[in-house]
């Protein structure tokens, strides 16, 4: 496998100018936003043995379900060490880990905790949350294919609708989802590749286990090799709940506003910011009355009332996606976090917040962005006379240079077909000076005439079939381009998922990213990939 990174702008898909201001100046609301490996302090150590000890015990009766990958296990031992520190991830688990920024997240994570590892002379290992709290079903149960007519394909688990019910409690059935079915569509969408039953046997979720669970199988076997120890919420809850509890009973609401802006991506008056589990399913707590009210629900608590609840009963609770990032930081001792730009946002909301509960202005590195191109793509690229850049800034509306405006192709057939008819005519109008000549010339000027308008007619219908042709071409060209690389008009990394690539080039080219990847860059990055033997075909 080759492998080789093309830098392109950090703005390539537009920044919101609060982000732009974060990313050059390398601060948001006293958080830093480094720019540099360099720019990031060790962190003092927040959490003692015995803390460390119930943690790195959690993950491994956690994890207990499958073999862990030996640098994986090793970070697990090395959690239980003080002066251990974390680079935390996360994200909801998607079906066969869809969309790619989620494998983008965890490769970061383990470069940036290796590398900070060397700089500091102590341990830093990746952690990757499992956001298993999450319900929202229409976002993970499905995941986009580029099939072989080079057009997304929708690929969808039957059984499905959505809920309030947690992702960790959802599990596959083969009856109720037809996981065989599903899964022998994505076997005979990428027949042609050695490395689909691997690819699939890796990335498809199997009966009984739950979206989270597939999750962490998956991205374990991945990236375990590479460090990476995946976290699920339920197996560290009490610790959870109580970081959670500590954080509610401060009332958080006005801090939180504090902290927002008139551009905050979550307006804190309205956000969930607690969530109880009760038979099954999530109920979101938002600021309210005396201080904590239930949607559609009379009457509320206060928040020491509600820090009781939690406390009382912490496997029932969860925190919403303002308090999470609190309450990891609570529980983990947590060097960096990474996440996207619309993260960034939030955190910055969390400052006043953080100083209230004694937590750490904990530095968050943006996330990498990334295009995955292959030697099809490339080629077409070449042949249009196109750079990736070009096609990533027009958001999926793409098109060669020389296209005719509004992309009408002219109908050459149909004008030859109507110089035939004026040849034709143009012939006939001859007749009564060819009569003068010889009578019976006339008659030999309309075959001719006929024969004229039938040869020109027979070369039209060449040319139609010609331009049909590459109409047709032309159409493949704008399809491979465009849905390879801004399928749906987004980014690549937010609709495509991993399985394709891996069924085509296997796994080998993830750990080649990771050894490649950057710990830290703003830049967009196009990937490109080749295989050692190339067995695509057109």
């Amino acid at each position: 496998m080759d492998l080789r990174l093309e830098h392109l702008a950090a703005d390539l898909f537009g920044l919101d100018e609060s982000a732009r201001e974060a990313l050059s100046s390398g601060s948001i609301n006293g958080i830093p936003v480094p720019g540099r490996l360099e720019d990031l302090a060790r962190p003092s150590d927040r959490h003692d043995a015995g803390q460390r000890g119930l943690l790195a015990q959690a993950l491994a009766e956690g994890h207990g379900f499958h073999e862990l990958p030996e640098r994986a296990r090793t970070s697990m031992s090395l959690l239980a060490e003080e002066g251990t520190f974390c680079v935390v991830t996360g994200q909801q688990p998607g079906l066969c880990s869809s969309p790619l920024y989620s494998l983008y997240k965890g490769l970061q994570a383990c470069r940036l905790a290796t590398d900070l590892s060397h700089l500091w002379g102590t341990p830093v290992v990746p952690l990757f949350w499992n956001h298993g709290d999450d319900h929202d079903i229409a976002e993970v149960h499905h995941a986009h294919q580029l099939n072989r007519n080079l057009d997304l394909q929708k690929v969808k688990l039957a059984g499905l609708s959505s809920g309030r019910t947690p992702l960790s409690e959802i599990h596959f059935d083969e009856e109720v989802h037809h996981l065989s079915a599903t899964r022998a569509l994505l076997s005979e969408m990428y027949e042609e590749f050695e490395g689909t039953d691997a690819a699939l046997d890796l990335f498809f979720p199997r009966s009984g286990e739950s979206f989270v669970r597939a999750f962490t199988r998956t991205m374990s076997t991945l990236l375990g090799p590479m460090g990476l120890l995946v976290v699920e919420p339920d197996w560290i809850r009490p610790a959870l709940s109580s970081a959670l509890a500590d954080l509610v009973s401060l009332n958080p609401e006005p801090l939180l506003q504090e902290g927002s802006g008139p551009n905050s991506p979550i307006p804190p008056s309205q956000a969930a910011l607690v969530y109880q589990v009760q038979e099954g399913q999530r109920r979101a707590l938002r600021p309210g009355g005396e201080g904590f009210a239930f949607d559609d629900e009379p009457g509320s608590r206060t928040a020491s009332e509600l820090a009781a609840e939690i406390a009382g009963k912490p496997e029932g609770w969860s925190a919403g996606a303002l308090l999470r990032p609190l309450v990891q930081d609570a529980v983990l001792p947590v060097a960096a976090t990474i996440g996207g730009i619309g993260e960034l946002l939030y955190h910055a909301q969390l400052a006043p917040l953080r100083a209230a509960a004694g937590l750490p202005n904990t530095p968050f590195v943006p996330r990498i962005s990334m295009t995955l191109t292959n030697p099809e793509v490339r080629s077409t690229l070449e042949r249009a006379e196109a750079t990736p850049g070009e096609v990533l800034a027009a958001r999926g509306e793409w098109r060669p240079r020389n296209e005719p405006s509004g992309g009408e192709v002219p109908a050459a057939g149909d004008f030859l077909r109507k110089e035939a008819e004026g040849a034709a005519e143009r012939l006939r109008g001859l007749r009564e000076e060819i009569a003068k000549l010889q009578g019976n010339l006339s008659g030999n000027l309309e075959r001719t005439a006929r024969q004229v308008k039938a040869a020109i007619e027979k070369l039209a219908m060449k040319v139609d079939r010609v331009q049909a042709n590459q109409s047709g071409k032309g159409q493949r060209v704008l399809r491979r381009i465009n849905n390879s690389l801004v399928p749906l008009g987004q980014p690549q990394e937010r609709v495509l998922g991993p399985l394709q690539f891996c069924a085509r080039f296997g796994c080998g080219w993830v750990e080649d990213l990771y050894r490649e990847l950057p710990p830290i860059c703003f830049e967009h990055l196009v990937v490109h990939l080749d295989p050692d033997a190339d067995t695509s075909h057109d």
